[in-house]
């Protein structure tokens, strides 16, 4: 279901905090949404790609690591650290509804996990994406109200929906590179398609594409590649427009993170290229 969060959307004056990280940024930060300062930063090192961040329901801060995953607290100390096989990369840490975590790595085979907050693992599912190259796989994956995952996969454009016996129970068409795929109350589901530098709503079970929106389809800014979409109450959602494959959109001034509400039309933004890094991966945090 989409999130909804009074305090982090344009329907109150109330403010709220942002998490924010990104492939490509050495850090990740906690962000004022309404003074845009950076309140809170946790260093990363080089090569750390961090595509995926959640504050979990106790104040703690999990985040994956192109090497693994971590679940860190608010005053910087390691919790736990799961690594990920030689030449694996790991790219989803979620919290899922029951308060266990759902981390994911790419690699030969791909490889979903379910932890506890302790670290323990549940359950492992392998998959076969037919990918060869690790990085060409998946960035954020999801887990259905079914219990099944949800794959995005980057080098096929599709979305998968793997069972945890790793069986492949439904396989749908999509565009471009998708980087993460969001549900939406009315069941469909958001996808950012990446590099084709638009986000698609499409109904999973008949593939039907409900709509598009293009590079310069809202007004004011254009759409670079498109990571995490996060849909908000209302009709709105928040965009991280990466911007690591186009240094001319950087040096445009685009912004980085753009919520729109249910009208498409944007209600706020970040667009700070000083303070702030590519950014690729959000968590909304309601202090």
């Amino acid at each position: 279901m989409a999130l909804c969060l009074p305090a982090l959307t344009a329907y109150t004056q109330k403010s709220g905090k942002l998490l924010l990280s990104g492939s490509g940024w050495n850090k990740i930060v906690i962000a004022d949404k309404t003074t845009k300062a950076i309140e809170w930063e946790y260093p990363l090192l080089k090569g750390w790609d961090c595509n995926s961040v959640a504050a979990t329901p106790d104040g703690n801060i999990l985040f994956s690591y192109s090497k693994g995953a971590k679940l860190i607290s608010r005053d910087k100390k390691e919790i736990w650290d799961i690594a990920v096989p030689e030449g694996c990369e790991m790219h989803t840490a979620r919290v899922l509804s029951d308060g266990n975590y759902l981390l994911a790595w790419c690699g030969i085979p791909a490889t979903i996990l379910e932890v506890n907050p302790q670290g323990e693992i549940l359950s492992k599912t392998e998959v076969d994406t037919r990918i060869e190259t690790p990085h060409a796989q998946f960035r954020q994956i999801d887990k259905n109200s079914r219990g099944n995952y949800l794959i995005p996969l980057f080098a096929t454009s599709e979305i998968h929906e793997i069972a945890p016996s790793g069986q492949v129970v439904n396989r749908t068409k999509v565009a471009g590179n998708p980087f993460c795929i969001a549900p939406l109350d009315n069941g469909n589901y958001l996808v950012a398609c990446g590099d084709a530098h638009s986000y698609m709503e499409i109904d999973l079970k008949t593939g039907e594409v409900v709509r598009t929106v293009g590079a310069n389809d809202i007004e004011g800014i254009s759409l670079s590649f498109v990571a995490q979409l996060l849909p908000v109450c209302h009709g709105g959602v928040y965009i991280c427009n990466w911007q690591g494959h186009d240094e001319a959109t950087v040096s445009g001034g685009n912004p980085q993170v753009i919520e729109v509400d249910g009208n498409g039309e944007i209600v706020w933004s970040l667009n700070d290229h000083v303070a702030f890094g590519l950014i690729s991966a959000i968590c909304p945090i309601d202090e």
